[in-house]
C-alpha cells in the first residue's frame, strides 16, 4: 500500500472510531506541537531562532567562516538549518510519532518536507553536517567543498537516518529509503575496530593531514549511543542482519569501556586502547553522567531487540551509580572526577572553579540529562520523581531552576520548543516492560537518593543564566 492509501485507511479508522482525527494527544501535546511547526521554514527545517530568520550563523567553525566569507563577498545570504538534536531531524520524528499517535495527516505532511529537506542536504558521503546553510532547500556550492566530514554525534546523522527510515517504513517512497542506506553505509564504514565511533567521519585523506580526538571513540554527545538504536532500527525496517552485528560490536564496546568500581559509568571520551582521556579544554577526564544515560539506553535497546542479556550487568551496575551520584533528587553534574566522585566544573581554559556559574559558557554542567526517565524504565526510579523523557541534546533542568519558570513552548528558540515535544510525546508513550532483572532489590518507591559522594555544593547548583545560544560542538 502506498503513503496516500496508508494515510487514508488511518482517516478511516478514525472516523469510525469518531474521533476528530487528533485522538491520542492532550491539548498541552497539541499545543507544543503547533508552538514548534510555527518555528519551522516555509521550505522546511528548523533554524536557530523562532520566527525563523537570517543568522545567527551558528557554532561550527567552518559556518562562521563562509559567514565572514560572505560578508566579504557580498555573496547571498542564506538560512542555517541546525541538524544537532533538538533540530531539525529530531522535530521530523517527533512529527511522525505525533502522527501515529493521532493519525492526523498534517503531522505526517510535514515530517515528509522535512524528510524531503534532509534527502536534499544528503552530502556525498552519506550523511550530514551538525548546521547546513541552504538557500531555500538547496546547499551552497561552497560548503560542500569546505566540509569534507561528516557529524556523527549530537544524533545529527543518525538522526537523520531514523526519520528516513521511519518514512519509507510508512510510506513505501524509495527515495526515503536509498537515501537511509547511503546513511547507514556511512555508519558501517565509520565503525572503528574496537566497536565504538567517533565524533566526526573524515575521509582519509583528511584525517592524513593531522589526528584529532573526534577520530578516537566517544560518546561525547550520544556519539556511539545513538549509532547504535539507528543501526537496530534499520535492522528492523530493512531486515539486514549485518546492521545488528555491528550494533552488537558497539555494545561489547560499551561494556568493555565502562568505568571500574566505584564509578561504574561512562566516560565521554576515550583513547583507542579504551581509556578515558580528556577532550576539548573544558572536557576533562571524568566520569559523566549524560554520557552514561545514553549509553544505558543503548546497551538497554540492544538487549530489548536481540534477547541478548549479556548487558544487564553493565545496565544495572550503571544505574545505580547514576542514583548514588545524583547532586540532589533530578539533579546530576555532568562531570564527576573518577577517583572520588565530586562534581567537576572547570572554565573555557580547562580549569577548575567551585561553581556551574563560574564555568565555561554556553554550555550545560548540571541538569536532569532525562536520567529519571531512563531510571524509571529500568524500575530503578523513585515513583515520586518526575521523568519526563528528554531527548539527545536536551539536558534538562534541575528541580528548582530559573529556567523552568519560562515555558518552553514559548520559547525564541526552537530547539527548547522541539525538546518539548519531546517531553509531551514521551508521556504519551506506554511505559517499556523492564528488561534486566536487579541483582538486589531496587530502590523502594518514594526513596530519595542516598549516594556516599561529597555534596558541598549547593541544591542550586545548576547554575542558572539566560537563554544561551546552543552549546558548543566539537566540529
Amino acid at each position: 500500500m502506498n503513503w496516500a492509501g496508508r494515510i487514508l485507511l488511518a482517516t478511516l479508522v478514525l472516523l469510525i472510531m469518531g474521533t476528530d482525527g487528533r485522538a491520542g494527544l492532550t491539548p498541552e501535546t497539541r499545543g507544543a506541537l503547533d508552538a514548534m511547526l510555527a518555528c519551522e521554514r516555509p521550505n522546511g527545517g528548523w533554524m536557530y531562532a523562532c520566527p525563523p530568520r537570517g543568522g545567527p550563523y551558528g557554532v561550527t567553525k567552518v559556518v562562521n567562516l563562509g559567514a565572514r566569507a560572505r560578508a566579504f563577498f557580498g555573496l547571498e545570504p542564506w538560512d542555517l538549518i541546525v541538524l544537532r538534536s533538538p533540530g531539525t531531524p529530531a522535530a521530523g520524528l517527533l512529527l511522525v510519532e505525533a502522527f501515529e499517535l493521532s493519525g492526523d495527516p498534517q503531522y505526517l505532511e510535514a515530517a515528509r518536507r522535512t524528510g524531503d529537506l534532509l534527502i536534499k542536504l544528503q552530502l556525498p558521503s552519506g550523511g550530514w553536517f551538525s548546521e547546513m546553510p541552504v538557500h531555500g532547500d538547496r546547499l551552497p556550492t561552497w560548503f560542500k567543498w569546505m566540509v569534507p566530514w561528516t557529524t556523527l554525534d549530537d544524533d545529527v546523522t543518525s538522526g537523520a537516518i531514523r526519520l528516513l527510515l521511519e518514512l519509507f517504513r510508512i510510506t513505501g517512497e524509495p527515495a526515503y529509503g536509498d537515501s537511509a542506506e547511503r546513511g547507514l553505509r556511512l555508519l558501517l564504514e565509520s565503525q572503528l575496530p574496537s566497536g565504538a565511533w567517533p565524533l566526526t567521519h573524515r575521509p582519509a585523506w583528511v584525517r592524513a593531514t593531522g589526528s584529532t580526538f573526534e577520530d578516537l571513540p566517544s560518546l561525547n554527545d550520544a556519539a556511539t549511543a545513538s549509532i547504535i538504536r539507528t543501526l537496530l532500527l534499520g535492522a528492523q525496517i530493512l531486515h539486514r542482519p549485518e546492521l545488528t552485528a555491528a550494533a552488537l560490536r558497539g555494545g561489547d564496546w560499551l561494556v568493555e569501556a565502562q568505568l571500574p568500581a566505584p564509578t561504574r559509568g561512562w566516560a565521554q571520551q576515550y583513547e583507542t586502547a579504551g581509556q578515558p582521556v580528556a577532550g576539548r579544554a573544558f572536557e576533562p577526564t571524568a566520569a559523566a553522567s549524560w554520557e552514561t544515560r545514553h549509553a544505558i539506553e543503548a546497551l538497554a535497546a540492544l538487549t530489548r531487540e536481540t534477547g541478548e542479556q549479556r548487558y544487564c550487568a553493565a545496565i544495572n551496575d550503571a544505574a545505580q551509580w547514576l542514583q548514588d551520584s545524583a547532586l540532589a533528587p533530578g539533579c546530576w553534574a555532568r562531570f564527576l572526577s573518577l577517583e572520588e566522585g565530586n562534581p567537576i566544573f572547570v572554565d573555557a581554559r580547562g580549569e577548575k572553579v567551585s561553581h556551574p556559574s563560574q564555568a565555561k559558557r554556553p554550555y550545560r554542567w548540571t541538569g536532569d540529562f532525562g536520567i529519571p526517565a531512563v531510571l524509571a524504565s529500568l524500575e530503578a526510579q523513585p515513583t515520586t520523581l518526575e521523568a519526563p523523557r528528554r531527548l539527545p541534546g536536551d539536558a534538562g533542568d534541575c528541580p528548582g531552576s530559573k529556567r523552568q519558570s519560562v515555558p518552553r513552548h514559548r520559547s525564541t528558540n526552537p530547539r527548547a520548543r522541539i525538546g518539548e515535544v519531546g517531553s509531551q510525546l514521551g508521556a504519551l508513550q506506554p511505559k517499556p516492560a523492564p528488561i534486566c532483572r536487579w541483582v538486589d532489590d531496587p530502590p523502594a518507591a518514594g526513596t530519595e537518593y542516598g549516594g556516599s559522594l561529597s555534596r558541598d555544593t549547593p541544591a542550586s547548583v545548576s547554575g542558572d543564566a539566560p537563554e544561551s545560544p546552543p552549546e558548543d560542538s566539537p566540529s
